[in-house]
């Protein structure tokens, strides 16, 4: 199973990644960014957890993942 290292990265680079994306949707629908980007980021914050909580439970229970290469090997 991978190391703690890997999950941070994995939940800074998920909630990161989203976080832009609900901000640059904000942003397009006529959003100021100052009022959007507190929701954003906590809507980033929470999905990221469930993200990376769920890839967690898999890799604890050692299901394969068909997309991702790092699934354990049997």
């Amino acid at each position: 199973m991978p190391g703690i290292g890997q999950w941070i990265m994995q939940y800074v680079l998920a909630a990161g990644t989203l976080f832009l994306i609900l901000v640059g949707i904000d942003i397009a629908s006529g959003t100021r960014f100052e009022d959007g980007v507190w929701s954003a980021l906590a809507w980033a914050v929470i999905s990221a957890a469930l993200f990376v909580g769920a890839r967690y439970n898999q890799a604890r229970k050692g299901i394969a993942c068909a997309l991702c290469k790092d699934s354990p090997k049997k």
